[in-house]
């Protein structure tokens, strides 16, 4: 049976993300005749506002590291979706068998899933962390919302400015907060406490989002991360009054660790 048939938990993280450097999320050329080269992606009220797509991408790359780094056996692995998939035509693990069920199927291709894709979805399965966009929560306290920078080309072979290659490109300021909101649907305890570590690393300042960011753009702190959680035992509250109770970052931490830890002993058993 499908990871979404059922309502077994929902999850609610949100934060705060501050930029301490400029922000560089590319949209595609102006068409403005005074345009810059490489605009920020911007809303219909021309707001800039992150993509979930480029949060989920850095927070899947850093979970995707960890995974490959830790040996804690095949239930906390990440394939390499570009070489060596978990799940592929080629390895004859993916396309539904003849008479073979729905559910049956659907089990099939969890079992063969790793715990990236389990968690943030392949071809085959949806994602259980759902990224909304990040809104610019406080243009209204900065003195100016963008910044046009200059660049030029690199000569890879003389290691000097190229010719004829200057561009520019626009940023959001330093200091520009953006609403960062996950949504995790039927996700166990230790799984959110994985997650929840990747953005301790991101409040710590070590991670970056974006473009630009080996030349200093892009950096930033996860602030005021609150985590909300329901249970499919409080489902009727949570839909008639929108209940959930706060869940905090040490329980999932614990959950996590616990369960590193059994795995640890049932390895060296």
């Amino acid at each position: 049976m499908s990871r979404f048939a059922r309502f077994e938990s929902r999850t609610l993280v949100r934060a705060t993300l501050e930029m301490d450097t400029a922000l560089s999320v590319g949209s595609r050329l102006s068409f403005k005749p005074t345009g810059t080269d490489l605009p920020v992606v911007k809303g219909p009220d021309g707001v800039p506002f992150i993509p979930g797509s480029s949060i989920k991408g850095v927070v899947r790359f850093q979970a995707e590291r960890i995974l490959r780094s830790a040996d804690l056996g095949p239930d906390f692995r990440a394939c390499d979706p570009f070489d060596d998939p978990c799940l592929s035509p080629n390895k004859g693990n993916s396309e539904k068998e003849p008479g073979e069920t729905e559910a049956k199927y659907s089990e099939r291709l969890w079992e063969n899933s790793c715990t990236a894709c389990r968690l943030f979805g392949s071809p085959w399965i949806g994602s259980r962390l759902l990224f909304k966009d990040a809104s610019l929560r406080n243009a209204g306290d900065l003195a100016v919302v963008t910044q046009i920078r200059d660049g030029v080309g690199i000569d890879r072979d003389l290691g000097a400015a190229a010719t004829n290659i200057k561009y520019d490109f626009e940023t959001v300021v330093p200091g520009a907060q953006f609403d960062v909101e996950v949504i995790g649907e039927n996700v166990e305890l230790w799984e959110l406490g994985f997650v929840t570590s990747i953005f301790r690393l991101w409040s710590e300042g070590h991670l970056a989002i974006g473009g630009k960011s080996t030349r200093g753009t892009g950096w930033g702190r996860l602030r005021d991360l609150v985590v909300q959680r329901v249970e499919k035992d409080e489902m009727i509250d949570y839909l008639v009054g929108g209940t959930m109770h706060p869940v905090s970052l040490d329980d999932l931490t614990g959950a996590f660790r616990s369960w590193i830890q059994s795995k640890q002993g049932a390895s060296s058993a």
